[in-house]
């Protein structure tokens, strides 16, 4: 095999850098990670070419006078599908500090414990000025009193584990994503009925947590896939039968929302708490994204569909996706077009009406009215009727209107599971909701529909 030579020179200046801007934990161990080279390979070259030992990375990272603090360490261990890094230093270590010292991608590890205690150490009272030329030490002066000094030593561990099933799930998700930009079918642009009038119809199904496994003997009702796909395909075909009523030029649907239970294969939240699922990720994943594209299609035979993707708090990452590959589903298609920006409040401004849309659950609700002025002044000038549509807590609940704004919670078609039984959080009737919107008359109907 051929022999890998590596500019040591650059590879230094490269250390420097980091360990004057405190970048990097002064070990051999850290450096080493930082620039990709095994630690006892740096160590001999460091020493052969600089005449820098381990010892001396404290000095160039501005606290030599502490280089002989008894009882300092750090340590990287790498195993597998864990990570523990541990640092007993003079210097306070949070998570994020040794996340960044050993470049440590958050994206493949989660943090799963971090410890931090304190205890007495003692240093030599000394300190070291080095006399450095084009990154080689030249010589220096030590100046020792003697004595021992009291410090206080921070003993810092983290303990991180690798996102195993959110990676897996990450892949299956862009393979599902490139597979419909590659197979997406060609949509011929379809000529609508002509109508006079211009109203947009909102189709609203928060909530469907679809995935959910519920058996009727524990919790009163059975719910899974099967059950989920047949019952929102029902739903909206009732709701769509009230577009017959009105000269609907445009229909709005917002997807997400809890779409799915659960966040990845571990069957838990995007927050960690585990769920009741039906099935395996996988499935849960493409049956979902086969019934949106349904509800879609649907939708488009009435008019045009603008759809906006919600993001919730069981399936943050997985409705993310979701919305991907509805956007390379239908990038072709003239009758639909996909919102799937990440932020968590989206605003739709369809004549004088400005709704917004986001999950709720995050903050207090009250602050929504002075939200939508401050985020969207320009459509807020454009607009006379403003209102905010929620999911998360699966029943009907407005807050009063305050400063011109509407505050609705809708309802879900999603059965309660064991777990909302047990607390008694029982009675919400499980529905649907749509709205016809007038361009410049505001809400002029309101349709419901049960499963």
């Amino acid at each position: 095999m051929p022999q890998v030579t590596r500019n040591y020179e650059k590879i230094w200046e490269t250390i420097k850098e980091a360990l004057a801007n405190h970048s990097v934990s002064p070990t051999m161990d850290a450096c080493a990670k930082l620039v990709g080279v095994n630690p006892s390979t740096l160590k001999d070259a460091l020493k052969r070419k600089f005449n820098i030992t381990s010892e001396d990375l404290k000095a160039f990272a501005g606290y030599g006078d502490n280089a002989d603090t008894v009882g300092e360490s750090e340590s990287y261990e790498e195993e597998g599908n864990s990570i523990r890094v541990i640092s007993v230093s003079t210097q306070k270590k949070t998570e994020e500090d040794l996340v960044k010292e050993y470049n440590i991608d958050l994206n493949k590890w989660r943090i799963k414990a971090f410890h931090i205690k304190t205890s007495q150490g003692y240093r030599k009272d000394r300190q070291v000025d080095w006399r450095v030329d084009d990154g080689k030490v030249l010589y220096g002066d030590v100046h020792d009193s003697g004595k021992m000094l009291v410090v206080t030593l921070h003993h810092s561990e983290l303990v991180l584990e690798r996102k195993t099933e959110e990676i897996q799930t990450r892949m299956i998700c862009e393979q599902i994503i490139k597979d419909a930009a590659e197979y997406a079918p060609v949509y011929e642009k379809i000529t609508y009925p002509k109508k006079t009038g211009k109203m947009m119809y909102e189709i609203d199904m928060p909530d469907i947590h679809f995935g959910r496994l519920t058996w009727e003997e524990e919790s009163g009702e059975n719910y899974d896939i099967r059950i989920a796909e047949n019952m929102v395909t029902k739903v909206l075909e009732e709701l769509l039968t009230y577009t017959e009523l009105f000269p609907i030029k445009k229909i709005l649907l917002p997807l997400g929302n809890d779409f799915y239970n659960v966040n990845s294969k571990s069957n838990t939240t995007v927050g960690g708490t585990p769920q009741q699922e039906d099935t395996r990720a996988a499935k849960t994943f493409r049956r979902g994204l086969q019934l949106a594209i349904k509800m879609i299609e649907t939708c488009s035979q009435i008019a045009p569909v603008d759809v906006l993707i919600i993001k919730g708090n069981h399936d943050e990452e997985r409705v993310f996706y979701l919305g991907e590959a509805l956007h390379a589903w239908f990038h072709t298609n003239p009758q639909v077009f996909v919102d799937n920006r990440a932020v968590s409040r989206k605003y739709y401004l369809y004549g004088k009406n400005l709704l917004g849309f986001t999950h709720g659950g995050e903050f207090k609700i009250d602050k929504l009215p002075s939200i939508m002025p401050t985020e969207v002044p320009d459509l807020w000038a454009k607009s006379q009727y403003r209102e905010w549509h929620l999911g998360h807590i699966h029943h009907k609940f407005e807050v009063n209107e305050e400063n011109g704004v509407v505050v609705r919670f809708l309802r879900s078609l999603v059965p309660i599971d064991a777990w909302t039984f047990d607390k008694g959080f029982v009675g919400a009737q499980k529905a649907a909701e749509s709205f016809v919107w007038d361009p410049n008359k505001g809400l002029l109907a309101q349709f419901t529909a049960t499963p």
